[in-house]
């Protein structure tokens, strides 16, 4: 009698070769740019200024309001200038610019006048949040009424505006 006898051989005929592999290096190339941002914080900076009085205008020597503007700038990137109302000169009461505000509601005239200037506080590196490794830039905006009387200016609520511009 045959017996037959069944038993696994492993398969010969099958790829024994490691798959291959190649590498090749990609240079991947970034350039930042000079940029710099308005704190989001501030995003509708307003200064609310005291009374006006015209018969105590020539009491008015200093600012009857102010406002903190702060700008961060990527590292490397200097704030290379700032302008209010598009003077650079205008860093003290005694430089300002006249701003024309006006009265809620009336186009153009009546118009009640006040003076505009800024200046600037130390830069330094943020250390924390999201603005981390930035520069932080601090001005301060201040607005003043002349000392000229403005009896012309009725009653009521002005307003106006005025550009803080940063340059870099």
């Amino acid at each position: 009698m045959m017996k037959s006898l069944w038993f696994t051989l492993p398969i010969l005929w099958l790829s024994t070769a490691a798959a291959a592999s190649m590498t090749n290096t990609v240079t991947v190339n970034a350039a930042t740019q000079s940029a710099c941002q308005f704190d989001t914080a501030n995003s509708s900076p307003t200064i609310e200024m005291a009374d006006y009085e015209a018969a105590l205008a020539s009491g008015y020597t200093g600012s009857a309001g102010q406002v903190s503007v702060i700008v961060f700038c990527n590292a490397g990137t200097p704030l290379t200038g700032r302008r209010i109302g598009g003077s650079a000169a205008a860093t003290a009461r005694g430089t300002a610019i006249t701003v024309p505000l006006t009265l809620d509601g009336t186009p153009g005239d009546p118009t009640l006048n006040t003076l505009v200037w800024y200046t600037t506080g130390t830069s330094n590196t943020v250390n924390s949040g999201a603005f981390k490794g930035a520069v932080r830039y601090p001005s301060t905006i201040f607005a003043g009424y002349p000392q000229q009387a403005q009896f012309g200016a009725p009653t009521g609520f002005y307003t106006g505006t005025v550009d803080f511009t940063v340059e870099f």
